[in-house]
């Protein structure tokens, strides 16, 4: 089921393709922080000409996924937890924007698409490709009814980071609290409550906060 899919919407560019798969392969690991890679390299992986991996190397390089290294190539950023509470921080106030507009403005269908996604993510606590998996069409969907493109545009790529920092500890993280957490805010938006759905967007975020702490404790 594609929850978040929307009826005329342009075919996304050849850049917008790139930057989504190097993105993928970024936040699962495959290309792992700390290594070193080519712009060659990266047009072989995508199967995509120059312009538009150069014009998605150049996103996510002011994103801080890459550091161009003059000479040497291209530096796959390090997961460095002092930074993820910066970018905790940042998305807070974004996601409660988002949530709130989501709640007021979501269709019907978009409502019954919502409470699929709560009753899924119940049953997703052993389950971390799946939990990924339902948070990235949750947010979809959640951008989607929230129609406020800025909003969506200045979260996506902190949404991203934290999903690279599950993938880097996901041996040591207990998803259980932020799972509880994201299903209880998904069916306030669903029913449209607002006031719950924002203090419940809080709390995932302070549930993520904690987590990030606490990670070396987390085995």
């Amino acid at each position: 089921m594609n929850v978040a899919k929307q009826k005329d919407v342009a075919p996304p560019s050849l850049a917008d393709q790139a930057y989504a798969l190097l993105e993928e392969k970024l936040v699962t690991l495959a290309l792992p922080p700390g290594s070193m890679i080519s712009e060659g390299n990266l047009i072989d992986m995508t199967g995509l000409g120059r312009t538009p991996v150069r014009e998605a190397l150049q996103k996510l390089a002011q994103q801080d996924f890459f550091r161009v290294l003059p000479r040497k190539g291209l530096l796959v950023t390090a997961v460095v937890r002092s930074n993820m509470q910066h970018i905790l921080e940042a998305r807070r106030p974004l996601e409660n924007l988002i949530v709130y507009r989501a709640a007021l403005n979501a269709r019907d269908e978009q409502r019954s698409g919502l409470s699929a996604i709560a009753r899924d993510l119940t049953i997703s606590y052993d389950r971390f490709e799946e939990f990924v998996r339902l948070d990235t069409d949750l947010n979809n969907l959640l951008d989607i009814c929230s129609a406020n493109p800025y909003a969506t545009a200045a979260v996506s790529p902190l949404r991203s980071h934290c999903r690279r920092f599950w993938y880097f500890y996901r041996d040591r993280m207990q998803l259980s609290d932020s799972i509880s957490a994201l299903s209880k805010m998904t069916r306030l938006v669903a029913r449209r409550d607002f006031k719950g759905a924002q203090k419940a967007s809080d709390s995932i975020i302070s549930v993520l906060e904690r987590m990030v702490a606490n990670v070396d404790r987390l085995a």
